[in-house]
Order: structure tokens, then C-alpha cells, then sequence
């Protein structure tokens, strides 16, 4: 059976405070905590992280200049994601292509407002 939450799933998420936005997970669960690393994808503004930047044609959802916001990358719980696409809270997209994930991966790695702890995870393999 392949996983609902898994390295390159895309999801829309919906959130009071963000609106709807298109999140990539970036890891598969943690065997022991259960956690992934997320990030959201923006549109693209003045004061937003340039590290990654999205068009049309790195992935369906994006139809106008954006970026992948690091600042507000973080742990999930795998099973919480699970439980918003049932609730209807979450909604799957087309998973990120290999060379897109990589490109967030390394994108998570190099932008200067990435938590210190996310990237941590990601270079060591593990969530905490």
C-alpha cells in the first residue's frame, strides 16, 4: 500500500490565518515521531524569500510568480495530514516531480529564514 503522506505529496491547505496554499512535504514520516517537513509555496512579493522561486510549469497548481516561503517551514505530524484530507481541511495535488523535490530539499537547506531545527532534520535524515 504507498503512504497518503509521503516525500513530494503536494497538498492545499486551508488555514484561517494563510488562506488556502499549496504545501510540499519533503520527507516520508519519521519511523519514530511520525513527522514530516513542510513548506508552503506564496506568491511572490516584495518581501518574500527569493531562495526557490516557482512559475508555471514547475507544477500545476502555480499560474503566477512564487516562492517557497522557508520561514514557515515545519514539522507535521504525517497522521494530522492524514486527518485533514478526510475532514476535507486538506486537499492532494500532483506530487512534486523528483527534480522539483530536490529543488526544495536544497532550497530548504540554503535559505538563510529556515528554523535551524528543520534544517537540521533534513541533513540528518531524521525529524526530531
Amino acid at each position: 500500500m504507498v503512504p497518503l503522506i509521503a516525500a513530494g505529496r503536494a497538498l492545499r491547505i486551508r488555514d484561517r490565518r494563510m488562506g488556502t496554499h499549496l504545501w510540499f512535504v519533503l520527507t516520508s514520516p519519521d519511523p519514530d515521531s511520525g513527522l514530516v517537513i513542510l513548506v508552503a509555496v506564496v506568491t511572490e512579493r516584495g518581501h518574500t524569500d527569493r531562495t526557490v522561486r516557482l512559475g508555471v510549469g514547475d507544477h500545476p497548481f502555480i499560474r503566477h510568480p512564487s516562492n517557497v516561503d522557508y520561514g514557515t517551514a515545519k514539522f507535521a505530524p504525517a497522521a494530522r495530514l492524514t486527518e485533514a484530507l478526510s475532514t476535507g481541511k486538506a486537499d492532494l495535488d500532483q506530487d512534486a516531480l523528483t527534480v522539483l523535490l530536490d529543488r526544495l530539499c536544497e532550497g530548504l537547506l540554503t535559505s538563510s529564514r529556515t528554523p535551524n531545527v528543520v534544517a537540521a532534520a533534513l541533513r540528518n535524515g531524521r525529524a526530531p
